[in-house]
């Protein structure tokens, strides 16, 4: 009897208990950091959280955000999170609504990774295993959050495009239009990666002309809401190349997490796994058009540019792709029941490392968070902070925006990118680029500082102390931040903007 006719032996993800006790499993350990931290740490994640509540409370008269900030909506490519926060912040408190959408996000790849690698190698039950290493990846770690979840939409939307290929329908098809028009509005990097995936395969596996027509028509939706409202990059002339030693030593970040020694374990587990599923396996076989996708992606790691324009990390972001697509590229067969234990043992190793380090910052976060008590409701506060060296062990420099969510303060540094977010400040303040580059190259000037705002929130700049006591006085402390409020002249008040100070746009 050939081995394809042979009866499916049961693994740890089938049958009708096995399957779903597994993937309980799974999903409760992923979830666990999210919800038993009082804050996630994650670098981005309170600036886009503050502008999620900001949006949605523009018209409240309980705060003064129509003064400041005013709503820009658009066929944008980057609304993945703001469009379901505008409806996840109606149905709940706005932190909760957050951690239900970095829910999301940590679950949508492993499972959108499976689905995808069950069109390539059906069978292949635990394969799809490896991709929960990347569910809190750097760029989830970083709060990164569209792209992270445009990994998520590129896979299921790739694996919904492979099911029309096998048995070709209008549904199918239409489908897979959905979920690449989806893309688009989830991230323009993964739009564009999972477009190039699409049309690798279709030239290494030399399919007919008229799957490249039906597959072009894909883009089709996203390239007019482009075209039409974003044009992000266009005009972009700045670009940045890497070293090949910065290159090279990249190719791993993905699995970079809290414990160094275990990402390289992890690592070095994969490549034994792949040579623990190739020797003396009968079933195992090379599938030649995924490799050569997957050699593609490769090169387009080294080709891309660390930097164009305004956007940065732009070659790493190929690399999450590579990596599923790097499971896809063989058959294993029967053989992935007894290697599953390889991938689940890392996991619950990094789950546990990824736990730790939640609940070790906690204390540090709840003491900064003490500082939005010390500041009245609706003040204008300027947060001078200076980027620790790693922003995923000390990803604090966004953690003031929990004082616009809080306290409904204003600060200027709410992310505002036009053709991308749907944010626009029209409070025109004095805002130093310091926050945005990490690093203070020149002190602020603080006259201009002491006339725009009412207090600074200093957190990791104790060269400033001195200069920030001369136009305020403390009013809190915790670790590296310091809270001032700046002394006003008689009947000055920066918290009262007039029409002259109100950018019209």
């Amino acid at each position: 009897m050939k081995s394809s006719d042979t009866i499916a032996q049961p693994s740890i993800l089938t049958g009708s208990f096995a399957r779903p006790v597994v993937i309980s499993i799974l999903a409760a350990l992923l979830l666990a950091p999210i919800w038993i931290a009082a804050f996630p740490p994650l670098l981005d994640y309170p600036n886009h959280l503050a502008r999620a509540f900001v949006l949605a409370h523009l018209r409240d008269p309980a705060f003064s955000f129509s003064r400041f900030y005013r709503a820009d909506w658009g066929l944008y490519p980057y609304l993945g999170m703001d469009a379901s926060l505008a409806i996840l912040g109606r149905l709940l408190p706005i932190e909760t609504a957050g951690r239900v959408f970095l829910s999301i996000c940590a679950l949508a790849l492993p499972a959108a990774a499976w689905f995808f690698l069950r069109q390539v190698n059906p069978g292949d039950d635990a394969t799809p295993l490896w991709a929960v290493l990347i569910a809190c990846n750097v760029f989830f770690l970083e709060a990164f959050l569209n792209f992270d979840l445009s990994i998520a939409v590129g896979l299921l939307a790739l694996g919904l495009w492979l099911r029309w290929l096998a048995k070709p329908s209008l549904a199918r098809w239409s489908a897979a239009l959905a979920a690449f028009t989806a893309l688009y509005f989830t991230h323009l990097l993964g739009f564009t990666i999972a477009g190039l995936v699409l049309a690798a395969y279709l030239a290494v596996a030399r399919r007919p002309l008229r799957e490249w027509v039906w597959g072009a028509a894909l883009s089709l939706p996203g390239l007019a809401f482009y075209l039409h409202s974003s044009r992000v990059g266009l005009g972009a002339l700045q670009i940045t190349y890497r070293g090949i030693g910065a290159k090279a030593l990249s190719l791993g970040i993905l699995l970079h997490e809290y414990w160094p020694a275990l990402d390289r374990i992890s690592l070095a587990a994969l490549v034994f796994w792949f040579l623990a599923a190739w020797w003396r396996n009968p079933e195992f076989h090379w599938n030649r058009a995924w490799l050569g996708v997957a050699a593609f992606l490769f090169v387009l790691y080294w080709a891309v540019p660390w930097e164009w324009g305004e956007s940065s990390d732009l070659d790493i972001r190929v690399l999450p792709f590579l990596f599923v697509v790097a499971l896809a590229v063989a058959h294993v067969g029967r053989r992935t029941k007894f290697l599953a234990m390889i991938p689940l043992l890392l996991f619950a190793a990094r789950t546990a490392s990824l736990t730790t380090h939640f609940a070790s910052v906690q204390p540090e976060l709840a003491g900064l968070a003490r500082s939005f008590d010390a500041v009245p409701r609706g003040a204008l506060v300027l947060p001078i902070v200076e980027g620790d060296q790693d922003p995923i062990e000390r990803p604090f420099t966004h953690f003031w925006a929990y004082g616009v969510i809080r306290r409904g303060w204003f600060s200027p540094y709410l992310l505002d990118a036009p053709g991308e977010t749907p944010l626009r400040i029209v409070y025109r303040s004095y805002t130093p680029d310091g926050l945005w580059d990490l690093e203070y190259t020149e002190a602020p000037d603080w006259k201009q500082v002491q006339s725009d705002y009412d207090y600074v929130w200093a957190y990791g700049v104790p060269e400033f102390s001195t200069a920030l006591a001369a136009i305020g006085e403390p009013i809190y402390s915790s670790g590296a931040l310091e809270v001032y409020r700046l002394r006003k002249a008689p009947g000055e008040g920066a918290s009262a903007p007039g029409p002259s100070d109100v950018i019209r746009r």
